[in-house]
């Protein structure tokens, strides 16, 4: 009834309220959920990386439940099928400084075996601008490292600042992207140097963060899963390319089929494009920009990651082939990260 194919996931639908829907394997700008096929579940509820569960009776899947706040700001679900548990978390998770945070688990490996664990890494567009608030969602998460993939002139311009009480720490790794040659795309375009970008485009950039920035992506995948830091953020600017490509390369680690992987790394078309389109519509307008032109630069382009799929395939055995090429470098696999990662 739950296999690799379907991802259940709860999504917040007002104060302490919760529905049950399925993830789409294609989410597109539009919509990103559907109402689940699944019959009705009995469903149990803890707070976020806590085990402590309390029954919360039959919920059927697109109605909406009341869920008790003393489990947070963003609770965790369990169901039992077949002897079976299946966990069923919040994906995308609400804050006022941004439009791409989420939780990479529930995802489920090819075999159906195991399942990733929600709460123990997030990604996420820049973080510049979370509020008071959103700091201390993120306390509630338990995060204790954020990991930055920006460059420095992009950290400069919107530069992450956690309260001063905060113990969470920033580790930066910058990883150089381009399109086209050119870093910063924008202001190209704005005045007509690149007129066009196409899923073509996107896709070489892809193929050259892989071959060139295999050192940064490894120690930031290899962070992510330590044990030892507990619960992670990791975001860019975006949140889509080079933090798609950096979950992307652990949910490959974790034996999730690749349909679940692109799913996963399409929510950004759903949760970040549209408001970044709607920011640049004025101004596109005026420098007599056809949006339509720029669009897969504006999105997650699903040519782009197919690409890198491609790359890891051809070019090596994999994403552990990718990611464990150097022993002697300061990023190395942590022991026991499957133990953190991944549901016993």
């Amino acid at each position: 009834m739950i296999d690799s194919n379907s991802i259940p996931i709860a999504i917040k639908s007002g104060p302490d309220r919760y529905i049950i829907a399925l993830q789409l394997r294609e989410p597109g700008m539009d919509s990103w959920h559907a109402v689940s096929a699944l019959p009705a579940l009995s469903l149990e509820v803890s707070k976020l990386g806590e085990q402590d569960w309390t029954p919360l009776g039959i919920v059927h899947p697109g109605i909406s439940f009341k869920v008790p706040p003393q489990f947070g700001p963003v609770p965790l679900f369990r169901t039992h099928i077949d002897g079976k548990t299946f966990y069923i978390g919040v994906r995308k998770i609400e804050l006022e400084g941004t439009s791409n945070f989420r939780d990479i688990g529930g995802y489920v490996s090819q075999d159906g075996s195991s399942q990733v664990q929600f709460g123990k890494i997030f990604r996420s567009d820049n973080l510049a601008n979370l509020s008071s608030a959103d700091w201390a969602v993120l306390e509630e998460l338990g995060i204790s490292h954020i990991v930055d993939l920006r460059r420095s002139d992009e950290k400069a311009r919107r530069r992450t600042t956690p309260p001063r009480h905060s113990q969470i720490e920033i580790i930066e790794i910058p990883i150089e992207v381009e399109v086209l040659g050119k870093s910063e795309l924008i202001e190209h375009i704005f005045s007509k140097e690149i007129t066009r970008i196409t899923n073509d485009d996107m896709a070489q950039m892809y193929e050259d963060l892989i071959s060139k920035s295999r050192t940064e992506l490894s120690k930031a995948v290899f962070i992510l899963l330590d044990p030892a830091r507990k619960n992670a953020i990791v975001h860019c600017t975006a949140g889509k390319d080079r933090t798609g490509l950096s979950v992307a390369l652990i949910h490959l680690l974790c034996d999730v089929s690749r349909d679940q992987i692109m799913s996963d790394f399409l929510l950004s078309n759903s949760f970040r494009t549209p408001a970044r389109i709607a920011a640049l519509s004025e101004k596109l307008k005026s420098h007599q920009v056809d949006i339509e032109d720029i669009v897969p630069y504006l999105s997650a382009s699903k040519q782009a990651l197919q690409r890198a799929f491609e790359i890891l395939d051809t070019q090596f055995s994999g994403a552990d082939d990718y990611l464990s090429f150097d022993e002697t470098a300061s990023a190395t696999p942590p022991n026991n990260w499957k133990s953190h990662l991944i549901y016993p």
